[in-house]
């Protein structure tokens, strides 16, 4: 077997848990007498005791956790990250940050597995991903290949995605229910015509989105207007070209959902820059719940992901799973809806 040898192998080579082959090398006396045996052939089987990577692997030596995401200027990302550390610290693990840096400038994809590959070199207890991969629609093969090895030696949680073949941890908002909370308060303000905008439609957490979107339309019995349904992307720019296209059209809406709160910030803009006042002539409403909300004026409506729940369960999830614990494969987490000052009562 490789120098790269885990707890886990020793597991599966002797039909026991993790947990079980920690209390043998740490000279617990709480393992049975066959199952004591069938572990230590397989540790002299593979000369685990002399690989001392991956002895500090199983005794948990390195109280370390890997955390991947796309954009760390993206305060959704970040936000996210510094709740996750939080926890883990007070758990006594350390963070190490990987920023893909999803921009056209690289392969986002390669940086990734760049990354993947050093934190196994270090021997982190766990990865954590979010962005990337985990959100496209179709990832490639080799992707789906390369987190199916990694997770045969150590926890692997997405937030907010799920890939298809990998038997990740999963912690996912409740998006669903966040736009659906949107419109209920839009419709509770007497909007009945309400567009949509931003997100790319490869991307799972646009298809969640729209895909509520209608729903809910159609639970409030309003009417879905293909047109005034505009995808680009989810940037400030994207939210602002998006905006033009709607507001050139003769006939719109009196609200207006975006993908994320940056595209709420660029529908903003392009509003005022039409001399449409926000929220007197048009409602316009954001997604994530970042600082950024705050920042600008009128403040954004918004719904919150709820950070610190998604960042704690995410650790949670690694250090539990790299303990050989049983913890659920997936955890939905409630979100929040943030009524600020974007949108108006138009039943007045």
């Amino acid at each position: 077997m490789s120098q790269n040898t885990t707890i886990y192998d020793i597991a599966k080579e002797a039909n026991v848990s993790p947990a079980t082959v920690s209390r043998v090398l740490t000279g617990s006396a709480n393992v049975s007498a066959a199952k004591r045996k069938a572990i230590e052939a397989a540790i002299d089987k593979h000369n685990f005791r002399v690989n001392a990577m991956a002895r500090g692997l199983i005794l948990k030596a390195s109280k370390s956790i890997g955390f991947i995401l796309p954009d760390i200027t993206n305060p959704f990302f970040a936000t996210t990250f510094l709740e996750a550390e939080k926890y883990a610290l007070a758990k006594g693990y350390t963070m190490l940050l990987c920023n893909s840096m999803n921009d056209n400038r690289m392969n986002q994809t390669e940086v990734e597995s760049l990354y993947l590959k050093m934190l196994l070199e270090k021997q982190v207890d766990g990865i954590i991903i979010m962005g990337g991969r985990v959100n496209e629609k179709l990832p490639n093969i080799a992707q789906v290949h390369e987190l199916q090895e990694i997770i045969k030696s150590r926890p692997v949680v997405f937030i907010n995605g799920e890939m298809e073949g990998v038997d990740s941890y999963n912690v996912i908002a409740d998006e669903k229910d966040g736009i659906f909370k949107l419109v209920k308060y839009l419709v509770s303000l007497g909007h009945h015509q309400i567009g949509f905008i931003g997100g790319r439609r490869e991307i799972t957490s646009t298809d969640v989105k729209l895909s509520s979107f209608k729903d809910a339309l159609q639970h409030f019995n309003l009417d879905c207007h293909s047109e005034w349904i505009i995808p680009s992307s989810f940037g400030v720019e994207d939210g602002y070209n998006s905006m033009v296209r709607l507001l050139s059209l003769e006939d719109r809406p009196t609200a207006v959902m975006t993908v994320n709160d940056f595209t709420a910030i660029g529908a903003i803009n392009a509003a005022k820059d039409y001399g449409l006042s926000v929220p007197d002539n048009i409602s316009i409403t954001g997604f994530d719940g970042t600082s950024l909300t705050e920042m600008i004026r009128p403040k954004i409506t918004t719904v919150s992901q709820n950070y610190s729940v998604l960042g704690k369960k995410a650790v949670e999830a690694v250090i539990e799973a790299s303990c050989g614990h049983e913890y659920p494969k997936h955890i939905s987490v409630e979100t929040q809806l943030l009524i600020k000052s974007s949108c108006k009562d138009i039943r007045k």
